[in-house]
């Protein structure tokens, strides 16, 4: 799926990812991480949020230029967030998403797009998880891996 520029969080519906989000708290609540470890795959596949300024309303890849994403400090690091959902952006101060653009993109793409930086999802909630940039580098290349042998067959 290609990437959606999206100015206005009241364009996305609201079950958005609602599954998904389900799963990710069963996953959160196993700790022993097979429930992630399996779940994996299927974010990698799935539309997320990200949030940040884009040349033009469109990403690097759709030939916007150099996307500036929104960075958040966790732990005393920068960590790029990105959202399952409008609800789960509620962290983020309202006068900041008047000035920012919204871009729904599959989770694989955007792990690949970062290049090893480190992420969070949902942070401040109970549908949180960070991503080193190592988990970003291989869970990218996971991706691109499939899909490529996917499109093979």
């Amino acid at each position: 799926m290609a990437n959606e520029n999206m100015h206005n969080i009241t364009e996305i519906p609201e079950d958005f990812n609602s599954e998904l989000e389900e799963k990710i708290l069963k996953a959160n609540a196993d700790k022993t991480l097979v429930k992630w470890n399996k779940l994996l795959p299927e974010l990698m596949q799935s539309d997320i949020i990200i949030v940040g300024i884009f040349p033009n309303g469109q990403t690097a890849q759709e030939g916007g230029g150099q996307a500036n994403l929104l960075i958040m400090q966790h732990e005393g690091r920068n960590i790029i967030p990105f959202f399952t959902s409008p609800a789960r952006m509620s962290v983020l101060p309202q006068e900041q998403l008047k000035q920012l653009n919204m871009i729904k993109m599959r989770a694989g793409d955007f792990f690949y797009s970062i290049k090893g930086m480190s992420t969070i999802l949902n942070p401040s909630s109970d549908y949180t998880r960070v991503f080193s940039g190592f988990d970003t580098k291989v869970l990218a290349l996971e991706f691109k891996q499939s899909l490529s042998e996917n499109t093979n067959n």
